[in-house]
Protein backbone atom coordinates (compact mmCIF):
# COMPACT_ATOMS: atom_id res chain seq x y z
CA UNK A 1 0.00 0.00 0.00
CA UNK A 2 2.80 2.21 0.94
CA UNK A 3 4.60 1.79 -2.74
CA UNK A 4 1.02 2.53 -4.30
CA UNK A 5 0.78 6.06 -2.33
CA UNK A 6 4.07 6.73 -3.16
CA UNK A 7 3.38 6.28 -7.26
CA UNK A 8 0.26 8.32 -6.56
CA UNK A 9 2.31 10.90 -5.01
CA UNK A 10 4.56 10.90 -7.75
CA UNK A 11 2.41 11.58 -10.49
CA UNK A 12 0.15 14.06 -8.82
CA UNK A 13 2.62 16.15 -7.97
CA UNK A 14 5.58 15.94 -10.45
CA UNK A 15 9.26 15.88 -9.41
CA UNK A 16 10.83 18.74 -7.31
CA UNK A 17 13.90 18.99 -8.37
CA UNK A 18 16.11 17.29 -11.34
CA UNK A 19 20.00 17.52 -10.97
CA UNK A 20 21.16 17.96 -14.74
CA UNK A 21 24.46 19.22 -17.48
CA UNK A 22 24.79 21.81 -19.68
CA UNK A 23 27.91 22.52 -21.69
CA UNK A 24 28.86 25.47 -23.96
CA UNK A 25 31.53 25.69 -26.71
CA UNK A 26 33.47 28.28 -28.50
CA UNK A 27 36.70 28.54 -30.39
CA UNK A 28 39.69 30.21 -31.68
CA UNK A 29 40.52 29.62 -35.51
CA UNK A 30 44.35 28.38 -36.15
CA UNK A 31 46.75 31.37 -36.35
CA UNK A 32 50.13 31.32 -36.62
CA UNK A 33 52.43 31.32 -33.24
CA UNK A 34 53.22 33.03 -31.37
CA UNK A 35 49.69 34.63 -30.09
CA UNK A 36 47.90 35.66 -27.52
CA UNK A 37 44.26 36.31 -27.77
CA UNK A 38 40.92 36.17 -25.34
CA UNK A 39 38.06 33.76 -25.63
CA UNK A 40 34.60 33.98 -24.50
CA UNK A 41 33.08 31.42 -21.81
CA UNK A 42 29.26 31.79 -22.25
CA UNK A 43 27.91 32.67 -18.66
CA UNK A 44 25.06 29.98 -17.16
CA UNK A 45 21.03 31.34 -17.27
CA UNK A 46 19.82 31.36 -13.63
CA UNK A 47 16.37 30.96 -14.73
CA UNK A 48 17.29 26.96 -15.65
CA UNK A 49 18.09 26.58 -11.92
CA UNK A 50 20.77 26.42 -9.35
CA UNK A 51 23.85 26.61 -10.34
CA UNK A 52 26.48 23.56 -8.38
CA UNK A 53 29.50 23.31 -10.48
CA UNK A 54 31.74 24.69 -13.36
CA UNK A 55 34.60 22.86 -15.18
CA UNK A 56 36.22 23.75 -18.50
CA UNK A 57 37.87 21.24 -21.17
CA UNK A 58 40.32 22.67 -23.37
CA UNK A 59 41.26 21.48 -26.97
CA UNK A 60 44.18 22.79 -29.10
CA UNK A 61 45.39 21.15 -32.47
CA UNK A 62 48.62 22.51 -33.84
CA UNK A 63 49.92 21.99 -37.46
CA UNK A 64 54.22 22.90 -37.73
CA UNK A 65 56.86 22.42 -40.20
CA UNK A 66 60.16 22.13 -39.34
CA UNK A 67 63.14 22.90 -41.08
CA UNK A 68 66.98 21.57 -40.53
CA UNK A 69 69.77 22.83 -42.27
CA UNK A 70 73.84 21.61 -41.58
CA UNK A 71 75.96 24.47 -42.37
CA UNK A 72 78.68 22.19 -41.86
CA UNK A 73 80.71 20.63 -45.07
CA UNK A 74 80.12 16.91 -43.27
CA UNK A 75 76.93 14.80 -43.15
CA UNK A 76 74.71 14.99 -40.17
CA UNK A 77 71.59 13.05 -39.05
CA UNK A 78 69.14 13.62 -35.97
CA UNK A 79 66.08 14.06 -35.11
CA UNK A 80 63.74 17.30 -34.53
CA UNK A 81 60.41 17.79 -32.76
CA UNK A 82 58.12 21.20 -32.12
CA UNK A 83 56.76 21.83 -28.60
CA UNK A 84 53.83 23.84 -28.43
CA UNK A 85 52.40 25.28 -25.09
CA UNK A 86 48.85 26.72 -24.36
CA UNK A 87 48.99 29.39 -21.43
CA UNK A 88 45.49 30.37 -19.68
CA UNK A 89 45.26 33.36 -17.28
CA UNK A 90 41.89 32.84 -15.55
CA UNK A 91 42.29 35.96 -13.12
CA UNK A 92 40.93 34.73 -9.90
CA UNK A 93 39.29 31.56 -11.37
CA UNK A 94 41.04 28.43 -10.78
CA UNK A 95 39.95 26.58 -13.35
CA UNK A 96 43.31 25.08 -14.46
CA UNK A 97 46.54 25.15 -12.61
CA UNK A 98 48.54 28.75 -12.79
CA UNK A 99 51.63 27.22 -12.44
CA UNK A 100 52.25 24.83 -15.45
CA UNK A 101 51.16 25.30 -18.54
CA UNK A 102 47.30 24.32 -19.11
CA UNK A 103 48.27 21.94 -22.33
CA UNK A 104 51.50 21.00 -23.95
CA UNK A 105 51.43 19.52 -27.45
CA UNK A 106 54.47 17.73 -29.58
CA UNK A 107 54.95 17.23 -32.78
CA UNK A 108 55.61 13.93 -34.51
CA UNK A 109 59.84 13.02 -34.44
CA UNK A 110 61.20 14.21 -38.10
CA UNK A 111 64.04 11.77 -38.44
CA UNK A 112 66.74 13.34 -41.16
CA UNK A 113 69.92 12.58 -42.71
CA UNK A 114 71.58 15.22 -44.43
CA UNK A 115 74.98 15.92 -46.85
CA UNK A 116 76.87 18.30 -46.31
CA UNK A 117 75.87 22.33 -46.56
CA UNK A 118 72.14 21.14 -47.50
CA UNK A 119 69.02 21.89 -46.15
CA UNK A 120 65.25 19.65 -45.69
CA UNK A 121 62.25 20.60 -44.53
CA UNK A 122 59.64 17.78 -42.63
CA UNK A 123 56.35 19.08 -44.34
CA UNK A 124 52.93 19.60 -42.45
CA UNK A 125 53.11 17.67 -38.54
CA UNK A 126 49.76 17.40 -36.54
CA UNK A 127 49.21 17.26 -33.09
CA UNK A 128 45.69 17.23 -31.02
CA UNK A 129 45.69 17.54 -27.44
CA UNK A 130 42.80 18.30 -24.56
CA UNK A 131 42.70 18.97 -21.05
CA UNK A 132 39.83 19.36 -18.08
CA UNK A 133 40.28 21.61 -15.71
CA UNK A 134 39.04 21.52 -12.02
CA UNK A 135 35.64 21.18 -10.91
CA UNK A 136 34.87 24.07 -8.90
CA UNK A 137 32.11 24.58 -6.99
CA UNK A 138 33.42 27.65 -4.54
CA UNK A 139 30.47 30.31 -4.28
CA UNK A 140 32.09 33.32 -5.61
CA UNK A 141 33.00 31.11 -9.02
CA UNK A 142 29.73 30.10 -9.28
CA UNK A 143 28.60 33.25 -8.93
CA UNK A 144 30.85 34.80 -11.31
CA UNK A 145 29.94 32.65 -13.72
CA UNK A 146 26.14 32.85 -13.30
CA UNK A 147 24.24 35.55 -15.34
CA UNK A 148 23.77 37.07 -19.21
CA UNK A 149 27.30 37.17 -21.06
CA UNK A 150 30.30 35.54 -21.07
CA UNK A 151 33.81 35.60 -18.81
CA UNK A 152 36.43 36.41 -21.13
CA UNK A 153 39.68 33.89 -20.56
CA UNK A 154 43.08 35.07 -22.10
CA UNK A 155 44.93 32.26 -23.96
CA UNK A 156 48.71 32.57 -25.26
CA UNK A 157 50.96 30.05 -27.23
CA UNK A 158 54.26 29.54 -27.23
CA UNK A 159 56.60 27.32 -29.27
CA UNK A 160 59.91 25.75 -29.02
CA UNK A 161 61.78 23.31 -31.61
CA UNK A 162 64.13 20.90 -30.19
CA UNK A 163 67.02 19.28 -32.17
CA UNK A 164 69.49 15.86 -31.68
CA UNK A 165 71.57 15.37 -33.78
CA UNK A 166 75.15 13.72 -35.30
CA UNK A 167 77.58 15.10 -36.95
CA UNK A 168 77.86 18.38 -38.56
CA UNK A 169 76.62 21.57 -37.78
CA UNK A 170 73.00 21.60 -38.02
CA UNK A 171 70.10 24.63 -36.78
CA UNK A 172 66.37 23.75 -36.97
CA UNK A 173 63.46 26.26 -36.70
CA UNK A 174 59.55 25.98 -37.57
CA UNK A 175 56.61 27.33 -38.87
CA UNK A 176 53.68 27.23 -36.48
CA UNK A 177 49.65 27.75 -36.80
CA UNK A 178 47.63 26.69 -33.50
CA UNK A 179 43.89 26.56 -32.48
CA UNK A 180 41.62 26.50 -29.71
CA UNK A 181 38.39 25.18 -28.60
CA UNK A 182 36.68 25.31 -25.55
CA UNK A 183 33.72 23.66 -23.77
CA UNK A 184 32.31 25.02 -20.66
CA UNK A 185 30.01 22.75 -18.47
CA UNK A 186 27.57 23.31 -15.95
CA UNK A 187 26.30 21.24 -13.62
CA UNK A 188 22.80 22.38 -11.49
CA UNK A 189 20.05 21.37 -10.13
CA UNK A 190 17.39 22.36 -12.65
CA UNK A 191 13.86 24.28 -11.71
CA UNK A 192 10.87 22.06 -10.93
CA UNK A 193 10.73 19.88 -13.67
CA UNK A 194 7.58 18.89 -14.69
CA UNK A 195 5.85 21.66 -13.46
CA UNK A 196 4.09 20.39 -10.01
CA UNK A 197 0.59 21.15 -10.99
CA UNK A 198 -2.37 22.29 -8.53
CA UNK A 199 -4.55 19.67 -8.15
CA UNK A 200 -8.42 21.18 -8.33
CA UNK A 201 -10.85 20.19 -5.56
CA UNK A 202 -12.68 17.38 -8.69
CA UNK A 203 -8.74 15.96 -8.83
CA UNK A 204 -8.42 15.53 -5.27
CA UNK A 205 -11.99 14.12 -4.68
CA UNK A 206 -10.93 11.22 -7.21
CA UNK A 207 -7.43 10.90 -5.54
CA UNK A 208 -9.29 9.81 -1.76
CA UNK A 209 -12.02 7.87 -3.67
CA UNK A 210 -9.37 6.06 -5.53
CA UNK A 211 -7.33 5.57 -2.31
CA UNK A 212 -10.06 4.72 -0.27
CA UNK A 213 -10.97 1.83 -3.02
CA UNK A 214 -7.49 0.73 -3.12
CA UNK A 215 -7.56 0.58 0.86
CA UNK A 216 -10.39 -1.37 0.38
CA UNK A 217 -9.10 -3.93 -2.06
CA UNK A 218 -5.63 -3.90 -0.36
CA UNK A 219 -8.09 -4.75 3.27
CA UNK A 220 -10.10 -7.77 1.04
CA UNK A 221 -7.26 -9.07 -0.50
CA UNK A 222 -5.15 -9.47 2.45
CA UNK A 223 -7.69 -11.63 4.07
CA UNK A 224 -7.75 -14.38 1.35
CA UNK A 225 -6.26 -17.71 1.75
Amino acid sequence: MKTTLTILAALVFGLAAKADFISYTNSLSASPTDWTQNIGLRKFNPALGTLDSIQVTIQSGMTTVLQVTNYSHSASEGTAITQLKLNLSTGSYSLFDATHPALTLLSPDFDYTLSGSSATSSGSLYSFGSVTGKLLTDSPTLSAFAGSGSVSISVSTSTLTYLANDGGNTASSQTTSASLGAIVTYGFTSATFPPAPTPEPSTLALLGAGLAGLTGWAGRRSVRK
